[in-house]
């Protein structure tokens, strides 16, 4: 303890020490322990609490704060296009791989249909907005914490013919699917943006309002140039890093 005069700065760094020191998963004790434990007030807490689950250190479990359950994960590109690691052990894409590699389970919901595209996507894919495209939307989760909200967008030609309309895309994923067939994906290009959760990114992704996430949008071109997938990825700034290697030479 301090015969300092707690500020919210002080709160904070003591409060991200004691977070430090717990294992993973583990429920905080309440505002008013933590308060006497770190000599702040339980105000000062509260609103330290707010901040480290703003970071994303901490989670909302009913009237509990937990320590983030689950590691970062890496997505690392090139790597997670190469089709070995995206069918590495039977696994059913890049993420499926890459959750694993880090010892994590993934779980994912998929929900194929059809419907127009949105003008940013056809633009993207060189179509007129509204024409029809097979969309896959998914919710995807590690150890059963939800780390990402993926819309994948095909034209129709293309999933008809790689087989990807159904909920189980198989070994490898879509693009291992499109790799079968003359629309076989040749170049990749990701634009990222961040930005603050829609209110359904909220509820979804078990996010507060003032978190940040990624809306890393992904184009998959054939050899030949044609766009054959945009998928937009929302994924929490908190649990995610991003690579990307480049062959200079």
């Amino acid at each position: 303890m301090t015969s300092e005069k707690p500020t919210l700065s002080s709160t904070i760094a003591a409060l991200r020490a004691v977070v430090t020191a717990q294992e993973p998963g583990t429920a905080l004790p309440s505002e008013t322990a933590l308060a006497a434990e770190i000599g702040s007030t339980r105000t000062l807490v509260n609103s330290a609490v707010g901040q480290l689950m703003s970071e994303g250190r901490l989670i909302r479990q009913g009237k509990k704060a937990i320590v983030q359950p689950i590691k970062t994960i890496l997505r690392q590109v090139p790597t997670r296009y190469t089709a070995t690691y995206r069918e590495a052990h039977g696994a059913h894409g890049a993420f499926d791989a890459e959750v694993r590699e880090h010892g994590m389970q993934p779980r994912w919901t998929t929900q194929p249909s059809q419907g127009p595209a949105p003008q940013t996507v056809a633009h993207l894919l060189g179509i007129e907005a509204g024409d029809e495209v097979t969309i896959r939307s998914r919710q995807m989760f590690a150890d059963d914490v939800p780390v990402q909200i993926a819309d994948t967008y095909i034209p129709a030609d293309v999933a008809t013919a790689a087989g990807v309309t159904s909920v189980d895309s198989g070994t490898g994923g879509i693009i291992s699917r499109m790799s079968d067939t003359q629309e076989r994906q040749s170049s990749v290009t990701e634009t990222i943006q961040v930005r603050v959760p829609s209110e359904d990114e909220q509820q979804t992704l078990g996010l507060p309002a003032d978190a940040r996430v990624y809306v890393l949008t992904h184009v998959g071109r054939t050899a030949e140039g044609r766009a054959v997938e945009v998928t937009v990825h929302v994924m929490p700034v908190h649990l995610w890093d991003l690579s990307y290697t480049w062959d200079l030479s």
